[in-house]
């Protein structure tokens, strides 16, 4: 495994960003590229649920009293489904750095070496949700926002696999924002399953510099980006029991669900084509006018502003949806 991520036969895991310094006299500076106020107590009383769809969370002390046990859509592999890949409990840990007051949903889609299937990855996003999914339990607990770091190998990379897309379609319906993580192959993002779906909130990486991260995807599918980190200059994670320095967008897509979840815990009337709009509206122009000259299709609005975002969604606007 390499510290970008882990890439295997059936899910490509992305890498991110955390609420903590491997050095503890450096600020986090993920957290500071995206504005994450210090101060969330107005947001504390409407708690939003975000379900983390990974290779679950391990417990973690950081995120004792968040983590909400969900399904293990894993739990069929033969490859050692009784281990977890730390994944899942960093992607957690990103989340939770920007919302600690979000409530974590666990749904395992991958086993400890990364496998899953098309269908087995539409089970799990449609069960988070709240919708009901042959031969599992319903889930008391629907997710407002899905944290979906993954990108599928195992489908044709032409696009957005039309039962992927129908499955967005269901879970948007009810109300449930999706965040994704474009992929990490210097490639256009449309042509990821779910990257390149209508209606997720696909997001690029960035480095420190607001410049787009040399592995990131690209493209018009992106709606916005975050900071992911470089080879030169990682995002602080738990990885495990300790704290690692990590790369990719699959840690830049937290960050953007923790925003969502900041803004449906202060405005839970939000549809989710309005908390992609105010994404989108409030996110910070790159630096240089331009994430990356060389790709005029360009990495989305620009880059993830917490405290704008929740600005403009105190004062009086209309909250159309922007594409």
């Amino acid at each position: 495994m390499n510290r970008m991520g882990v890439c295997l036969m059936g899910l490509t895991l992305l890498a991110g960003v955390g609420a903590w310094s491997v050095n503890r006299a450096e600020p986090n500076w993920a957290l500071r590229q995206i504005d994450a106020p210090a101060d969330l107590r107005f947001v504390s009383a409407h708690p939003v649920t975000v379900a983390v769809v990974d290779t679950g969370i391990l417990p973690q002390a950081a995120l004792e009293g968040r983590r909400q046990s969900g399904y293990d859509f894993a739990a069929g592999s033969a490859r050692a489904p009784h281990l977890i890949n730390p994944h899942g409990t960093a992607v957690a840990g990103v989340v939770h750095s920007v919302d600690p007051g979000a409530r974590l949903l666990d749904v395992r889609l991958s086993d400890s070496q990364g496998h899953t299937t098309l269908a087995r990855a539409v089970d799990a996003l449609r069960w988070a949700a709240g919708l009901e999914v042959a031969g599992v339990p319903l889930n008391h607990f629907p997710a407002r926002v899905i944290n979906a770091s993954f990108t599928l190998k195992t489908v044709p990379h032409t696009g957005c696999a039309p039962a992927m897309q129908g499955a967005v379609n269901e879970i948007l319906a009810r109300g449930t924002v999706i965040v994704v993580a474009a992929g990490n192959t210097n490639a256009p993002a449309w042509q990821n399953t779910p990257g390149g779906c209508r209606g997720v909130i696909t997001v690029a990486a960035t480095d420190d510099q607001d410049h787009r991260a040399p592995y990131s995807d690209w493209g018009a599918a992106v709606a916005l980006s975050a900071p992911g980190g470089t080879q030169a200059e990682g995002v602080d994670v738990w990885w495990g029991k300790h704290l690692s320095e990590r790369r990719g967008s699959s840690y830049a897509a937290p960050l953007v669900a923790g925003a969502a979840s900041l803004l449906l815990a202060q405005h839970p009337e939000l549809t989710p084509a309005e908390v992609r709009g105010v994404l989108r509206r409030s996110a910070r122009p790159f630096a240089q006018g331009g994430c990356d000259p060389q790709y005029r299709a360009g990495c989305g609005a620009g880059v993830l502003d917490v405290a704008a975002a929740l600005r403009m969604v105190k004062a009086p606007l209309a909250l159309g949806a922007t594409h």
